[in-house]
Order: C-alpha cells, then sequence, then structure tokens
C-alpha cells in the first residue's frame, strides 16, 4: 500500500477514496453497535426473562475476549495481511448478530444462544480492532495518522452522542431482537468497505531474524513497549488512569443518585454532557496538538481528565448546584478522553515498526483493559468499605498520578510524531531458548525526527 497523502497542503483524508471507504464502514458500524449495546441487554431482560447474574454474565462477555485473546491475535497480525482478517472478522459478526432476530422469529432463542452470538461478536472485534488499527497506517502514511485517527474518533463520539436515542427509537418501532439486524447490516456494510480498500501484505520480518514460537512473538510485544520509552510510559500512564477512572465509574450512577441525590432525568443530562465533551475533544484534537506538541497534548488531556473527576468527587449533595457542578465534571471528563486517545494511538501507530505493530497494539490494549476490569472490582470493594464519595476521591488522586506519570517521563518534551520507524529486530541480543530477538531500542533523550503532524478505539475507559 501506499500513502495518498500530497507532499504540500494535502487535502482532507475525507475526499481520498481509500481512507473514506474505510472511514464511512466504521462511521456507520460504530452507530450500529450503539443499537446492540442497548438491544442486547433488553432481548435478555424483557424477553428472557434474565436473571441479574446472567445478565451479569452477558456485560463480561463483551470484554472477556480482549483478556482471552488479544496477545495471540497480535502476533497472528504480525504474520498475514491485516485487511483480509478485517473482511473475515465483519462476515462473522453480521453473522452472529443476523441470528437473533431470527432464532427470535422462531421460537428458538435462548440466554446460551445470545450468550454465544455476544462471545464470537466480542472475539471478532478484537480480531477486527487490532487489524484496523495495524492496517491504517499504510493505507494513509504515518504523517497523517493524527488527521485519520481523529476523523475515525469523531464518528465513535458521534455515535455516542446519537447512538443511544436513535437505538431507543428502532428498539420501540421493531422490537429489540429485530432491530439488532440494524447492527448486522452495518456489519456488511463494513465488509464491502474493507473489501474495496487496497491489499495490503504481510509485514515482512528483517532478514535472518528466525520466525519464532507464539510465545517468543507474544513476547516480543512486550520486549519491544519495554525498550521504546516513550511508548512505554504512555502505556504505564493509560493503564493508571485506567484503574482508578474504572474504579470511579463502577460506582458513577450510585454516586450521583445516592451521594448527589440527583433524579434519573438529571442523570441522563450529565451522561449526554459528557457525551458532548467527546465530540468536542475529537473535533479539536488535530488542532490541539498543532497548538501545543504532542507531549503537552498529552499531559494536559490526562491532567483535564483528573480535574474533571476532582469536581466530580467535590459536587455538593442535595443541592442546586450539584446537577450543572455534575454536568461539567462529565463534559471535562470526556473532553480529555479523546484527545488523549488519538494523540497516544497516533504516536504509538507511527514509532512502531509494522513488523511490531500487530503486537504492540494487541499488548497495549490488554494491559489496558486488565487494568480497567481490576479497576471496577476494587471500586467496587472500596465503596463497600468506604462510601461512595470516597471512592470518586480516592480514584481521582490516582488519575493525578497518571498525569504527573506522564509529566515526568521524556514523553513532556515530543512536540511531532517520530518519522516512519525503519529499525529492525536487533540482531544482537542472544535469544532464549524459544525467544526470537527483542525489538531495537529508543533512546530516552531522543528528540522524534520531525515530521508534519488519534482509542476505540479508546485508550481510556469512557463512562
Amino acid at each position: 500500500m501506499t500513502s495518498e497523502a500530497t507532499a504540500t497542503k494535502p487535502r482532507s483524508l475525507l475526499r481520498q477514496r481509500t481512507f473514506a471507504l474505510l472511514w464511512v464502514g466504521q462511521s456507520v458500524s460504530v452507530f450500529g453497535t450503539q443499537i446492540t449495546y442497548v438491544a442486547v441487554p433488553l432481548t435478555a431482560v424483557l424477553l428472557l426473562h434474565a436473571t441479574p447474574m446472567e445478565a451479569g454474565v452477558l456485560g463480561a462477555l463483551d470484554t472477556l475476549p480482549f483478556l482471552l485473546f488479544g496477545l495471540f491475535v497480535g502476533v497472528l497480525l504480525d504474520r498475514r495481511a491485516r485487511r483480509s482478517v478485517m473482511i473475515a472478522a465483519d462476515v462473522v459478526r453480521a453473522a452472529a448478530l443476523g441470528w437473533i432476530p431470527i432464532a427470535y422469529a422462531f421460537g428458538w432463542l435462548t440466554m446460551l444462544q445470545l450468550y454465544v452470538a455476544v462471545f464470537v461478536v466480542g472475539v471478532m472485534t478484537v480480531f477486527f480492532d487490532l487489524a484496523y488499527q495495524s492496517y491504517l497506517p499504510g493505507l494513509v502514511g504515518r504523517d497523517r495518522l493524527t488527521e485519520a485517527n481523529g476523523k475515525l474518533q469523531l464518528s465513535d463520539s458521534s455515535a455516542q452522542v446519537a447512538g443511544p436515542g436513535l437505538a431507543g427509537l428502532l428498539i420501540t418501532w421493531l422490537g429489540a431482537p429485530v432491530a439488532l439486524l440494524i447492527d448486522a447490516a452495518s456489519y456488511v456494510l463494513s465488509f464491502a468497505t474493507a473489501a474495496a480498500l487496497p491489499a495490503d501484505e504481510a509485514p515482512r520480518r528483517p532478514p535472518g531474524a528466525p520466525a519464532g514460537s507464539v510465545r517468543a512473538a507474544i513476547r516480543e510485544g512486550f520486549v519491544a513497549i519495554g525498550r521504546r520509552p516513550l511508548v512505554l510510559w504512555c502505556t504505564i500512564a493509560a493503564a493508571i488512569i485506567n484503574l482508578f477512572s474504572a474504579a470511579i465509574m463502577s460506582v458513577f450512577f450510585l454516586f450521583l443518585v445516592r451521594v448527589v441525590g440527583i433524579g434519573a432525568a438529571q442523570v441522563g443530562l450529565v451522561v449526554a454532557a459528557s457525551s458532548a465533551g467527546a465530540l468536542g475533544g475529537a473535533i479539536l484534537v488535530d488542532r490541539l496538538i498543532g497548538w501545543f506538541g504532542v507531549g503537552p497534548t498529552l499531559v494536559s488531556s490526562m491532567t483535564l481528565t483528573a480535574l474533571g473527576f476532582l469536581a466530580l468527587g467535590v459536587v455538593p449533595a442535595h443541592s442546586p448546584a450539584a446537577f450543572p457542578i455534575a454536568a461539567v465534571a462529565g463534559f471535562v471528563v470526556m473532553f480529555g478522553v479523546p484527545v488523549f486517545d488519538v494523540t497516544v494511538i497516533s504516536f504509538r501507530q507511527a514509532s512502531t515498526p509494522d513488523e511490531l505493530l500487530g503486537r504492540v497494539n494487541a499488548t497495549v490494549r490488554t494491559c489496558i483493559l486488565g487494568a480497567a476490569s481490576l479497576g471496577a472490582l476494587l471500586g467496587g470493594a472500596f465503596a463497600t468499605a468506604a462510601g461512595l464519595r470516597a471512592t470518586v476521591l480516592a480514584g481521582t488522586a490516582g488519575t493525578f498520578v497518571a498525569a504527573l506519570v506522564l509529566l515526568c517521563s521524556p514523553v513532556r518534551t515530543v512536540r511531532r510524531l517520530p518519522a516512519p520507524p525503519t529499525d529492525a529486530l536487533p540482531t544482537d541480543i542472544a535469544p532464549s531458548a524459544d525467544a526470537a530477538p527483542s525489538a531495537d531500542a529508543e533512546p530516552c533523550d531522543a528528540a522524534p525526527a520531525a515530521v508534519a503532524v488519534p482509542s476505540t478505539t479508546t485508550e481510556q475507559q469512557t463512562p
């Protein structure tokens, strides 16, 4: 694949056919996914009379696939073409979701079938998300990754704002199971656009580098991050903020209702304000990076998220000011999330060699999701022992730690995305019995070469 970017004053990526195809497919797909987020739980609760435990299992199956298979999928994607994986994943996702309304129409639908469908969609989403993040740099060129990721993030944020309302209307009109056909159709469209994209080749390993075992390949992903301090510090900070923000979000609604004392309608408006903040961040991220540079934007966005959580934690209970403060806090928290996501994803894509990109993406996402899962458990346990407000304030303190980590790291000095990497896997490191050589080192104090300058896919967990 070759970049379509022109040397001077490049036209918008949306005017370039290949990126426009990817963007259209992804935009429609994320709107369809909002329908599934609402329709699947309603199908379980209203039609299959799911118990609380069954509903919890259904929710866990949405994120479990990444923890189980993310690292292995990363290895696969560094050994074969990524576009073919995207195409296959869309076909399977469409079939899995399409089965639910068919089974319902014939009276066959059970909770077990719903579990299987959700799990299969989750597994295929792992394949698709990692594949398209690894495919994107070759499609648009590494010097336009911020613009590309920003446009994709904008679609995701727009879906979060408008998607739930649209989903509610469709479910009211069609019924929850039938509404899932809309999401299945969105995957068909995503398949069609992916099939029209230029074919890519499997990443080429440097000459003389052995393929190694799957275990060795997974290890290479971790070592590649460890030997690139800038990527490592971003990953550490993202894991920390996910750990503590997930703890806060696990009690978010309970805190608003039981401590702050606002009603269901006002809670909905707080969520809407949060979604508007995410949309604003996605719109402005490219300009912010242009004004302040990559490093300061990363530090500032994480600090902004921490300040938003602090405002949420000190909201006065049962006060006329409670609702507006909570709404502003939600807006500020979520404004910082897409800014951080787009910037750090673009930075990671630009600074990682193609033959390692699948594993690095998978390793980072697995670490972040693992931190978020642990944070949600700790948040519930801490709230039981210390109370809801104490949990929000303790989690807020942790988010400031994440911002401090970035502020004290070499990341703060980076102004532009690094030049496309040309480094190879080193051959001067003696491999272990089952390990292939690791990724080349990146010096901590090296300023990245300048080139003209991001989640969901998302690096921070969103409310």
